[in-house]
């Protein structure tokens, strides 16, 4: 049985397996494929990249961006270690990110797998439940074609573009479940989750404390979203429902857990002034209306009203995983309108498809009534439409993603020369090398393959980065460094392709060090 299960996990996992050949093989002439199939993703190599360049082991590193070696060390995530054990062996940046990510794919749907296999019992078929749950999602393509071809002033250059109106930063945030396991760390949290509530339904309860704890410790936001649904569960067990199967030290444990976790993110971390300028510039009001929550939503939320209704029939919510799975749909929501009531702190990023799964969780019922008792006479027609409207967003959005090749040059694509002032930052750069000039794209990229610290480089993970900015630019205009430039090995890198920045002076760049076709780099 489970055999068969991993080898359906493995066919239900082709289409992450079919982006990441995509990314590295349907290119334009001259580009080379980094691995980097989300730009977001270099942030978690450069992390582990600190461990390279401690003068001194510690678990905790600091942040790359920041552009001080003597940045404190605060931030601890394990798989970060695991990163930087395989960098110190030689492994490719991205490339080893791409196989993790591809690995906790898998491990994400399996574990989806095991938990339908475990809600619907042995002789229940798991192919429409499991093509639903990691393949299923709203109206959000509909809803934006639709847009695009009845209200005035809606314009696109393509259908497919038009498609992609209606979902957030053109369907990267993941408001469906199997969204997310293109993102690699997001597949690693998505496992993580999915393994916590597998481990709640088996009665395992010291491995899901353990898990729990290392679910918090690997991301604050979805460590939160999971205690959060966790804690008003068993709450809600023990207190409303007076259920006394879970043993007061799994809700003791898991309380504990949440206070560690808000004392770590909330209170630790913001003693320190570099985190608290991080912290301000993270708390951005990055949200989505109601116009784009009613399309990613309706469909699954009308099946859960069904599937409610149909287990009505042997008492409303009278088994505790039920229960479990309204809190689920109903804390992960709001979590991600929490604008609705406190300061925004990127309610976006407390969608990631949660929502979306546990609204299927609660439709699983009426789904598998639908699809093996119903006897309507037009059964076919109608179950026909209904997978055609719940697969319209993946369908519509993985095509968009597989049919055009990579042609212009970014974190996920760099031409030759990119590559080759890449190669020589990773041999020379050392953490006292300040990078500066006018190359964003290496200068955030060089953290995840040099040791050099960049000036200015991700626009949220650098503290005050806009007087940085500032800094910066007058520097490479004539003037001097500032004082907290002392002792340290000023690198100027100019991108002669960018016609958009000031000219960098002259006296900056007479000690050359290194120069292609496109990059030139020199030390004052």
């Amino acid at each position: 049985m489970k055999k068969k299960t991993a080898i359906f996990a493995l066919l239900l996992t082709t289409p992450v397996l079919l982006f990441l050949l995509h990314h590295y093989f349907f290119n334009a002439p001259g580009l080379h494929a980094t691995g980097f199939t989300v730009n977001e993703n270099v942030l978690y190599m450069s992390y582990a990249r600190q461990y390279q360049d401690q003068g001194n082991f510690s678990i905790f590193y600091s942040n790359p961006f920041d552009g001080d070696p003597a940045s404190p060390r605060i931030y601890f995530q394990p798989v970060t270690l695991v990163f930087s054990f395989l960098l110190r062996l030689g492994a490719d940046p991205g490339l080893c990110l791409s196989l993790f990510g591809l690995l906790m794919a898998f491990l994400t749907v399996y574990t989806g797998l095991l938990i339908l296999r475990q809600l619907l019992g042995k002789e229940k078929s798991l192919l429409w439940p499991g093509l639903l749950f990691t393949w299923g999602g709203g109206l959000l393509s509909l809803a934006g074609l639709a847009a695009w071809i009845f209200l005035p002033g809606v314009q696109a250059s393509s259908w497919e573009i038009a498609s992609h109106l209606a979902d957030p930063a053109w369907g990267w945030w993941g408001l469906n479940w199997g969204r997310n396991l293109f993102i690699p760390m997001e597949a690693f949290y998505h496992f993580l989750f999915l393994l916590n509530i597998y481990l709640l339904l088996r009665q395992k309860w010291i491995a899901g404390i353990g898990t729990a704890l290392l679910l918090s410790v690997s991301h604050p936001f979805t460590g939160i979203e999971y205690l959060l649904i966790m804690n008003g569960w068993l709450l809600l067990e023990r207190f409303v429902s007076r259920q006394k199967t879970v043993p007061l030290y799994y809700l003791a444990g898991h309380l504990l857990i949440t206070a560690f976790h808000l004392w770590y993110y909330l209170y630790y971390l913001n003693g320190f002034p570099e985190h608290r300028q991080l912290f301000e510039q993270y708390s951005a009001s990055w949200t989505y209306s109601l116009r784009v929550a009613i399309p990613a939503y309706a469909l699954i939320g009308v099946l859960a009203l069904l599937g409610i209704r149909e287990h009505k029939k042997r008492g409303l919510f009278s088994l505790p995983q039920q229960r479990l799975f309204l809190c689920w749909a109903l804390i992960s929501f709001f979590l991600s309108k929490h604008e609705w009531f406190i300061k925004p702190m990127q309610p976006l990023h407390f969608t990631r498809g949660y929502t979306w799964a546990g609204l299927f969780f609660l439709a699983l019922p009426f789904i598998t009534w639908l699809l093996e008792e119903w006897k309507y006479r037009w059964r076919k027609p109608v179950i026909a439409v209904l997978l055609f409207l719940i697969f319209s967003d993946n369908i519509t959005w993985t095509w968009t993603l597989l049919k055009d090749q990579n042609t212009q040059e970014s974190e996920s694509h760099i031409g030759p020369e990119t590559r080759e002032i890449l190669a020589y930052l990773q041999k020379t750069g050392r953490p006292q090398d300040l990078l500066t000039g006018n190359a964003p794209l290496v200068m955030y990229m060089t953290n995840a393959y040099s040791g050099a610290n960049a000036w200015v480089s991700h626009p949220y993970n650098t503290p005050e980065i806009q007087e940085r900015s500032r800094e910066m630019d007058l520097f490479l205009s004539g003037g001097g460094p500032p004082l907290t430039w002392q002792n340290r090995r000023i690198l100027v890198l100019v991108d002669k392709e960018n016609k958009n920045s000031s000219p960098v002076s002259p006296q900056l760049l007479q000690k050359k060090i290194f120069e292609n076709k496109r990059y030139l780099l020199a030390t004052p």
